[in-house]
């Protein structure tokens, strides 16, 4: 089955991160359906997996943050800042054009997951502004929900 211009164009924009360091254990798996797996280490000690869907040009970090749903208000505060990611609330250079990619998330069984619906040939845009907005969750986390990270992904309490 031949391989689709989505599905090369995330798999290039991703390599070129685990390239320069950025990832450790950098992995692609693919799977049935179109859909293709990228797994590597990144932010914590666990494993990111990131989900690219070719048939509905989808890009999903599922399950990103576990435990979200055991602190209250803290789904509703990472909903917000994704939010903003789309608005003026946030500089142009780190926003989200939704002419290029639509941004969604949920929480399902306390996990929160978030997703990039792709619009056209914009699917090195969608990794990049993902992977930013994965780094901007955590900053987040770092900021105001320390014991967040220390209970769900044994970071130092410092």
């Amino acid at each position: 089955m031949p391989v689709d211009h989505g599905t090369e164009a995330v798999s290039a924009a991703l390599q070129r991160y685990a390239a320069r360091g950025v990832f450790r254990g950098f992995s692609i798996l693919p799977d049935r359906n179109g859909r293709r797996h990228f797994r590597f280490t990144w932010l914590t000690r666990q494993p990111i997996t990131i989900t690219y869907h070719a048939k509905s040009h989808r890009l999903d970090f599922r399950s990103l943050l576990p435990g979200v749903g055991r602190y209250p208000g803290l789904g509703a505060r990472l909903k917000d800042m994704l939010d903003d990611h789309t608005t003026g609330a946030v500089p142009a250079h780190r926003r989200i054009d939704r002419r290029r990619a639509r941004v969604t998330c949920a929480i399902r069984r306390g996990a929160f997951s978030l997703a990039l619906d792709v619009r056209g040939r914009h699917e090195a845009y969608a990794v990049q502004r993902g992977l930013n907005l994965v780094n901007q969750l955590f900053l987040l986390l770092h900021a105001d929900y320390p014991e967040y990270l220390v209970e769900c992904f044994g970071f130092r309490p410092e």
